[in-house]
């Protein structure tokens, strides 16, 4: 995929729940820190796209999760070093930031066809925001080092799934930037 203006940068799920509160953990730190200093170069490049948990009080993913990222919550705020990049945000209910959002709406009007995607969890909303790509046809590639799971285990696995289920190559953030400027 090569960029051009049909390109844009999507980020899953950079937020305080997942990075320093009740799912933080150093990977997703590291994610944050490195995302960071990619997203300072990429601003004004490519059209930069933030998708965030937004839950609703009693949602029933907290059944399985617990309660985290509630709308209106610190927990579902983009983490403060990041919050200077978006040139849009949507609030995502669902892992998927597709399903349930304008997002599908949001890249059509700005004739996107290739989407850089990272974010965290690598294994779970970036790799069901994957899917839900790959069902509306849009290139995807994942810059991998800009992703984080709780563990590199289950980052290995879930980056191979992308890989085999969509064919969705992961790349490297220096690639990105190499492609994008």
């Amino acid at each position: 995929m090569a960029v051009e203006n049909k390109s844009c940068i999507l980020v899953v799920d950079m937020i305080n729940d997942f990075v320093t509160g009740k799912f933080g953990n150093q990977n997703a730190i590291d994610a944050v820190k490195m995302a960071e200093n990619t997203l300072k170069k990429l601003k004004g490049h490519l059209p930069i796209i933030f998708a965030r948990d937004a839950h609703m009080v009693n949602d029933p993913e907290f059944r399985v999760w617990g309660e985290h990222a509630v709308e209106g919550t610190e927990g579902s705020e983009i983490v403060k070093s990041l919050s200077e990049f978006p040139d849009f945000i949507l609030k995502k209910r669902h892992y998927d930031a597709f399903f349930g959002t304008d997002l599908d709406s949001l890249l059509r009007a700005l004739e996107i066809k290739n989407i850089y995607i990272f974010g965290i969890s690598t294994d779970i909303c970036v790799e069901h925001t994957c899917a839900g790509a790959f069902y509306r046809y849009y290139n995807v590639k994942v810059v991998s080092d800009l992703c984080a799971c709780i563990d590199q285990s289950r980052q290995i696995s879930s980056l191979n799934n992308i890989k085999i289920n969509y064919g969705y190559m992961p790349v490297k953030s220096e690639e990105l930037l190499k492609e994008a400027l």
